[in-house]
C-alpha cells in the first residue's frame, strides 16, 4: 500500500519578507516589510521582533507597511487583539508604542472597509495596554513615537 505524503509548506525565513533592525541611537525596534506576508509568516516576524525587542528592552517599535498591497482582516485582527496585547504585557512596566507607516491606497481601503476600520480603531483606542497610531509621513510617525509625554504603568 502506498504511503501517502502529507506536504507542509515551509515558514519562509522573515528576512525574505521583512527587515527587522533595532536602532541603539534612537532605542526603536524597526519593522520594514518587503512584501505581503501570511498569518503564519506574519506571526514569525512579529515574534522575532518581540524577542529583538525584549533583548533590547525597547518599546517603541516602527512598522512600515507600504509594500504590503494586501489588506487582510485575519491578520490585522491576530495583531490587534492577540499579538500586540501580549507583547505590551511582556514588555512592561514601559508602554509598548507602535507607529504604523502605510500607503494612502492603504489607508483608503482600511477606511472604507467597516470590519478593517473597526479593528484598527479598536487597536488606537485608549483601552489597549499599548499605544498605536498609523501615518502617512514617516517623520511625523517617528515625532509621535518620541513625544516627551509617554504613558507608563505604576509598578504595584
Amino acid at each position: 500500500m502506498p504511503s501517502t505524503l502529507y506536504t507542509i509548506a515551509p515558514i519562509v525565513p522573515y528576512t525574505e519578507y521583512l527587515n527587522l533592525s533595532y536602532r541603539p541611537d534612537l532605542q526603536l525596534v524597526v519593522l520594514r516589510w518587503l512584501r505581503d506576508a501570511s498569518l503564519a509568516e506574519l506571526k514569525v516576524a512579529h515574534q522575532a521582533a518581540l524577542e529583538l525587542a525584549l533583548r533590547h528592552q525597547v518599546t517603541n517599535w516602527f512598522v512600515d507597511v507600504r509594500r504590503r498591497q494586501a489588506v487582510n482582516s485575519n491578520n490585522t485582527r491576530w495583531v490587534a487583539d492577540d499579538f500586540l496585547p501580549q507583547a505590551a504585557l511582556l514588555l512592561l512596566p514601559r508602554i509598548l508604542r507602535v507607529a504604523y507607516l502605510t500607503s494612502p491606497s492603504r489607508q483608503h481601503i482600511i477606511d472604507t472597509t467597516p470590519e478593517m476600520y473597526s479593528t484598527v480603531e479598536r487597536a488606537q483606542g485608549t483601552s489597549q495596554p499599548y499605544l498605536l497610531r498609523s501615518f502617512l509621513d514617516e517623520a511625523v510617525a517617528m515625532a509621535w513615537l518620541f513625544e516627551e509625554n509617554k504613558r507608563t504603568v505604576p509598578l504595584i
